[in-house]
């Protein structure tokens, strides 16, 4: 039962949640696209203090710091998983919690590890959004977020 309310309430979310390739992105290369939500998600995201989102599932307050968007950066080479940047305080505010467990890695200052998932649009196809949360002694922050195609 309450696995078919988490579909149901991912299936809600990927409906109110949509973006699409605007005709300025689709004359941009990949890398140039980058660019772009490089300082987007800089200009909107990164603030001092750090900017705050309260999950509406966990009501855990959870920051939005540069590592999240050095992480995205990295490991985003589509087009898709390139813009969805633009969703992220939505995605993370309405995400459902997956579980939590102790850090594997023994990072030091790591109290816990958390994997919330979340559903959208991105150019009408939809995708799971992955959400990883690291929570230290006095706060929690967002350290990934992804996007995946639900599409085989």
């Amino acid at each position: 039962m309450v696995m078919l309310l988490i579909v149901k309430d991912s299936l809600q979310s990927a409906k109110e949640a949509e973006i699409w390739e605007t005709e300025e992105d689709k004359r941009l290369s990949v890398n140039k696209l980058k660019e772009k939500y490089i300082e987007y998600a800089r200009s909107h995201f990164i603030k001092t203090p750090h900017l705050v989102v309260v999950n509406q599932h966990t009501h855990w307050k959870i920051q939005i710091t540069g590592q999240v968007i050095k992480e995205w950066r990295q490991k985003s080479r589509t087009r898709p998983r390139i813009i969805v940047i633009q969703l992220l305080d939505k995605m993370i505010e309405t995400a459902q919690l997956i579980n939590t467990e102790e850090d594997r890695h023994n990072t030091p200052g790591i109290a816990s590890v958390s994997e919330f998932e979340n559903c959208c649009m991105i150019g009408g196809k939809p995708f799971k959004i992955r959400i990883t949360v690291k929570q230290q002694a006095d706060r929690r922050f967002i350290y990934y977020f992804g996007a995946v195609s639900m599409e085989k």
